[in-house]
């Protein structure tokens, strides 16, 4: 789980970038607050079942977590589910989230 300063409140970004990935969609939009904020948006059109859309949802944040302190602060980043990430591997969802982050300049090299 995010910490509350980490966390994306509602769930609109207007006026951002976007970056697509056949396992989601990332929209970023720069917030002056220093630090980054997160959100993770898994619709029913994913999957129907609650529990595939919540280990989903827990797989993204902890990579999320994990590579938070290499990125660059002042963003508020949401990521979009597509249903190609329903049977992948944590590993190449970490590898696909990483090679965003470092199309956009998003992370520290």
């Amino acid at each position: 789980m995010f910490k509350r300063q980490n966390r994306l409140p509602g769930g609109r970004l207007n006026i951002c970038s976007s970056f697509a990935t056949p396992l989601f969609i990332l929209k970023v939009k720069s917030n002056n607050l220093g630090l980054n904020r997160f959100g993770v948006v898994a619709s029913k059109k994913i999957d129907k079942r609650a529990v595939v859309r919540n280990r989903i949802k827990r797989m993204l944040r902890e990579i999320i977590l994990n590579l938070n302190s290499g990125t660059i602060q002042g963003n508020d980043m949401l990521f979009i589910v597509k249903h190609g990430i329903i049977n992948v591997a944590v590993r190449k969802c970490e590898l696909e989230v990483i090679n965003v982050l470092k199309k956009g300049k998003y992370i520290k090299v």
